[in-house]
Formats: C-alpha cells, sequence, structure tokens
C-alpha cells in the first residue's frame, strides 16, 4: 500500500507526494479545457456542514477556484474526457432526509456546462453506489439504466467510469467522479488507487476553505449574543451607506440601549446579566426584517441597520422591537433565581430606542466618514431623548443642521 508524504507546502494549496515502487504521479499533459462551476453564491450553500455555519451572514472565501483546482489535479491523476464533483445537499441532511440528491457543482467536459446544477438520486446507479458505501469505485460497463447517463446524454457515450467518496470532516459529502480514460481504455484499478490516495487532498482543501471561512465568520461575531460585532457593525454601515448614494436608496438605523440594565447587574450578578444580554440579542434578530444587519454595540447597547427602510418603515421595526422586549419575561424564566428568595423586586427589562433616516435627517454633503460618524450619533441622540422622556419609547432623530 503506498504512503503519503507530508505535503510540500502549506495545508491546501500544492500537489501533495507520494512514495511508492510500484505507482508514480502521471505528469500533467492535456488539460482539462474550461472547468465551470456554480456561482459562488449557490457553491456555498453546499458547504453549510453543520448548523452553526447557517448564522455566516457572507461568506467572503470562494470556493469555486478550490473546486477547480481540484478538478485539474484530478485529471494530471488520471486524464479524462469528462469529470465533476457532485456533492449532497446539507440542509436535507441536517433536517434528516435519508438521501439527499447529489448536484453537479463543477465539471469539466466536451458540453458538460449543462450538467452543472442538475441532480442525481444518491441511492441510484453507479454515483449513487460510491456515495452510499464511501467506497472508490470502477467500471467499464455503465448500466444503460444509470440516471447518470440519461444525464449526460447529450455529450455523448460514457465508456467507463472512476469515482471516489470526498469526505468532509466524519462525514461524507459528495463524490469527484471521472468519465472515459483519454486514452481510449478502461480505468484501471492504478487509477482507482490514485484517485483515493488524491481523496485526502480533496478533503483537505474543502476542510482548510471551510475553516478560514469560519474563522472570518468569527472574528465578526459577537461572543455573548452571536450577533455582529462593533467592528463588523461599522464596515456594514460604511458599505451600506455606499450603497445608499450610488443607488440613490433609502437606508434607516436604530440605536438601542436596554433600561435600568445596571440594576439587573447589582441585584443579581453578572451571570444574570449577561443571559438577559443573549436573551435580548435573540428577540432582535428574531423580530428585525431579513436584510436588516443586527449588532452589540458594547455594553447593553445595540444597533440595526435597515437597509431599503424609509423612516416610516423603521419607526415601525422600532416599535415591534421595543414591544417584544417590554413583553418578554426575563427573569421569572430562570429556575435558579425562582429557587432563590428575591431580596427585592426584579427590574422590568424596557429598551429606549432611536431612529434615524439618511434620507431625513443627514445633510447633504461632507466624506463618507463624517456621514457614518453623523448618522450613528443621530440615532444615539434620539435614543437618549427617549431615555430623558420617560423609556421605553421610540424617539425620532432631529434632522442635521
Amino acid at each position: 500500500m503506498p504512503e503519503q508524504d507530508p505535503p510540500s507546502s502549506a495545508a491546501g494549496s500544492g500537489v501533495p507526494r507520494f512514495r511508492t515502487e510500484e505507482m508514480s504521479v502521471p505528469t500533467p499533459v492535456i488539460p482539462p479545457g474550461p472547468i465551470y462551476t456554480l456561482s459562488p453564491e449557490e457553491i456555498a450553500r453546499f458547504f453549510v456542514r453543520a448548523r452553526r455555519d447557517q448564522d455566516t451572514e457572507h461568506w467572503d472565501v470562494r470556493l469555486d477556484g478550490t473546486l477547480r483546482e481540484i478538478l485539474e489535479r484530478a485529471n494530471d491523476f488520471v486524464p479524462s474526457e469528462m469529470g465533476g464533483i457532485l456533492l449532497d445537499d446539507p440542509r436535507a441532511k441536517l433536517q434528516g432526509a435519508p438521501a439527499p440528491r447529489l448536484t453537479y457543482i463543477a465539471a469539466f467536459g466536451p458540453g458538460i456546462e449543462s450538467a452543472v446544477g442538475k441532480r442525481l438520486p444518491s441511492d441510484r446507479g453507479f454515483s449513487g453506489r460510491v456515495y452510499t458505501t464511501g467506497r472508490p469505485a470502477q467500471t467499464d460497463r455503465p448500466d444503460p439504466d444509470d440516471p447518470l447517463l440519461t444525464l449526460t446524454a447529450e455529450m455523448g457515450p460514457i465508456r467507463s467510469l472512476v469515482a471516489v467518496p470526498i469526505v468532509v470532516g466524519e462525514s461524507i459529502c459528495g463524490i469527484l467522479q471521472l468519465a472515459n480514460r483519454r486514452s481510449g481504455t478502461p480505468y484501471t484499478p492504478r487509477d482507482k488507487e490514485l484517485l483515493r490516495i488524491f481523496a485526502a487532498y480533496i478533503s483537505s482543501s474543502i476542510q482548510n476553505a471551510l475553516d478560514a471561512i469560519r474563522a472570518r465568520a468569527q472574528a465578526r461575531i459577537d461572543d455573548l449574543t452571536g450577533l455582529a460585532n462593533s467592528r463588523y457593525f461599522h464596515t456594514r454601515l460604511g458599505e451600506e451607506i455606499a450603497r445608499a448614494d450610488r443607488e440613490g436608496t433609502e437606508l434607516a438605523m436604530l440605536f438601542i440601549d436596554l433600561d435600568h440594565f445596571k440594576a439587573v447587574n447589582d441585584q443579581f450578578g453578572h451571570l444574570a446579566g449577561s443571559w438577559t444580554l443573549q436573551k435580548v440579542g435573540r428577540l432582535l434578530a428574531e423580530n428585525v426584517p431579513p436584510a436588516a444587519l443586527v449588532a452589540r454595540y458594547g455594553g447593553d447597547e445595540f444597533v440595526v441597520v435597515l437597509p431599503g427602510a424609509d423612516l416610516q418603515r423603521a419607526k415601525q421595526t422600532a416599535e415591534i422591537l421595543r414591544r417584544a422586549i417590554s413583553v418578554a419575561i426575563f427573569f421569572e424564566a430562570q429556575a435558579e433565581l425562582r429557587r432563590t428568595p428575591l431580596p427585592q423586586r426584579p427590574p422590568r427589562i424596557t429598551a429606549s430606542i432611536g431612529v434615524a433616516s439618511y434620507r431625513d435627517h443627514l445633510a447633504p454633503g461632507g466624506s463618507q466618514r463624517h456621514r457614518e460618524n453623523t448618522f450613528l450619533r443621530l440615532a444615539d441622540s434620539a435614543m437618549y431623548a427617549g431615555k430623558a422622556g420617560g423609556r421605553n419609547q421610540v424617539a425620532i432623530a432631529d434632522p442635521e443642521d
């Protein structure tokens, strides 16, 4: 059995080297030609491999380049006329579907672009056998009733096939499949073994890309609430202001501060305070429009950016959030506090919310940085006006002079 050397370069780049008396890595002769993939946005949904990935708002690591490199290297190992990467639907797996379908997310070969985005059953045919058993396979006699042959009928006959499973973490998530050995001869057990060894490189490349995505996502997340942190908020605010200037669209901001939050920490300790902030974060995330960005600005302060929202819609959203917080049960829901006699009545958790509209409240002109700071200051000042007016209310910003 061949042994695999450690990669000669950083993980996730380069091709692995092999030490064997019987095998040598084929020298690249004929490139695979154009490699077609789904769009980066479509590819991303096939890599939601854990529930925590679903909270990632923007995937800023492109995976299409990784997939192209994998297919190029596979063709170097076993030159073929056609090939592709098929992945299962991770959302279906997370929901317990017994046999999620396999989708071509990247492929090469004559006319193969028409197959990208199409799906195959994961429990039938040659592809399904590799996926369900987790074992490499080869054949020079494809079954005429194989769904793969129907899918690729327009691309010419498939004479032979070889495929290996793709494993991410400890789970099979798809297959790498090649068709029609370029030499015209059937695939051999040696070809299957080369791809089996190469499968470790595939898994490593994909895992490294996912780790990079998660690391970048974590840098944007507030550890306590799971919302965006203040640094990412400022980045997105700049992007949304630039978009509003460029496209002439509406934009609004809410600045939220909890009322009497200091009393929570003073009476029940910081653990109860942290639990309160977590629950408020969930309430905000559950009650904002889909396009909104919710961030913890610091302490018990939160901000919401509402792309496309005019002043009226922003006021409505602010009132929905104010009401959701004011009617929520906080301390009574904690078992520890129920069992412990309370020295005094728990404070009622409410919020004061300031609303600022980019179109209605900001004066024209000035640098973008000035507009960002002014926009935030106007929403913040409106929030303090709400507190001065009695708390637990929504206040509208005054227009900039």
